[in-house]
C-alpha cells in the first residue's frame, strides 16, 4: 500500500531517502515489504483489520466550504466517512475518482463523505485543483494548520477515518483505497453494524 509519508510540518521539502546508499535504499524497502506482507490480515476488500476508536467530544476545528468553523462533532447522527488528503499528494490524487464514485453508494446506505484538504493554501488552493479533476460530490472541509490530522495520530496520506453515526467508534484505513468497489462496501457496512 503506497501513501505519502507526513513530516511535522505536512508539507514534503525533501525526500525521505535523499542521499542514502541504493543497498542501503533497496534494504529499507525490504523491511517495509516484509513488514507489510505479514502485518494483520485484511478484509475481502483489501481493507485492513482495525480496532475501532471513539472520536466522540473531539473539539479541534477545521474551516467548512463556507469559511466557518466545524467540528466532527457537527457530523454527528449519521456515519461519516473522512478522508484526509492535499493536492501534492500522489496517492490522494489517485483515490479522489473512487471516493467520487462511492459517493452515491454511501448515501445509499446513509454514510455522508467528507473530503478534509490540509493544504496550506486551504479552499483556495483544494477547490480550483477538486474542480479539474471532475471532484464535485462529497463535502469539503479544509485544515491548512494539520490540527485534526495531529489529533488523530495520522502518519501518512492518504487516511481516511470510518465514523459511526454517535461517533463513538472510528476505523482508520492508510493509504488510498478503492472505495467504490461492492466489496469495500460491503466491508464499511460491516464495521459499521458492529
Amino acid at each position: 500500500m503506497l501513501y505519502t509519508q507526513l513530516f511535522l510540518n505536512f508539507q514534503p521539502k525533501t525526500e525521505l531517502f535523499v542521499g542514502l546508499k541504493t543497498t542501503v535504499r533497496s534494504a529499507v524497502l525490504a523491511i517495509f515489504v516484509v513488514c507489510v506482507l505479514m502485518g494483520g490480515s485484511a478484509a475481502a476488500s483489501g481493507l485492513p483489520d482495525v480496532a475501532p476508536q471513539s472520536v466522540q467530544g473531539l473539539k479541534v476545528e477545521i474551516m467548512n466550504m463556507d469559511g466557518r468553523p466545524v467540528t466532527l462533532a457537527d457530523y454527528h447522527g449519521a456515519p461519516l466517512l473522512v478522508n484526509f488528503w492535499a493536492t501534492w499528494c500522489p496517492p490522494c490524487v489517485a483515490e479522489l475518482p473512487a471516493l467520487e464514485r462511492a459517493i452515491a453508494p454511501l448515501e445509499a446506505q446513509s454514510v455522508r463523505v467528507l473530503l478534509v484538504s490540509v493544504d496550506r493554501g486551504g479552499a483556495k488552493k483544494a477547490v480550483p485543483f477538486l474542480e479539474k479533476h471532475g471532484v464535485s460530490s462529497p463535502e469539503l472541509a479544509f485544515d491548512p494548520m494539520g490540527a485534526l490530522p495531529r489529533h488523530l495520530a495520522v502518519r501518512g496520506l492518504p487516511t481516511t477515518f470510518l465514523l459511526s453515526a454517535d461517533q463513538t467508534k472510528s476505523w482508520a484505513f492508510v493509504g488510498p483505497f478503492e472505495w467504490d468497489m461492492p466489496q469495500v462496501q460491503q466491508d464499511l457496512q460491516a464495521l459499521l453494524s458492529q
